[in-house]
């Protein structure tokens, strides 16, 4: 049973990586709004992303966030950087996305990210003239080659602030 798995996830990150190399070696865009590369990446991928990130030190974090109409709470895997200005976290498929406009619409939400929790408010898209300069170079040049043009801004709530975010159902929260 583990070589399956091992099989299945070494052929989900090869084909992940092909889709990524066309992009930024061609310059192709492969992922229209509503193409099955994202529907693959929202029901395939990003639940396999969820259990890497919780066991392993990778580059990507799990936001928590609640959804704007349902109140449920979700869980997303995202690639995020820490900077000076808050958390910077790339969007590639715009701010149209649910997760973003879940964040943008609740004003809250936590990362948790190698093992660290960070409780995140203030959310604000921003453009790549923004953002870039506080992000490494590495990253900036392949997300630039990617194209992604805006990024969430989320500013980290210190602890004094607040002890941490309720991500309760709106219809439990009050």
């Amino acid at each position: 049973m583990r070589i399956v798995g091992r099989r299945m996830l070494s052929t989900i990150v090869f084909v992940v990586s092909l889709v990524f190399f066309i992009r930024v070696v061609l310059g192709v865009r492969l992922v229209p709004p509503s193409s099955p590369l994202r529907r693959f990446n929202k029901h395939i991928l990003n639940p396999v992303a969820l259990w890497v990130a919780a066991h392993r030190k990778v580059y990507y974090g799990v936001l928590h966030h609640t959804g704007r109409r349902s109140g449920t709470s979700y869980t997303t895997p995202v690639v995020a950087k820490v900077t000076s200005r808050g958390i910077i976290i790339p969007l590639p498929y715009g701010e149209g996305s649910d997760w973003c406009r879940n964040v943008l619409a609740a004003g809250v939400c936590s990362l948790t990210m190698n093992g660290a929790e960070y409780a995140l408010h203030s959310p604000e898209v921003v453009p790549a003239s923004i953002a870039e300069p506080l992000l490494p170079l590495a990253n900036v040049q392949v997300w630039r080659r990617v194209g992604i043009q805006s990024y969430l801004l989320l500013q980290v709530r210190s602890r004094a602030e607040t002890p941490a975010i309720e991500l309760a159902p709106k219809s439990l929260a009050a």
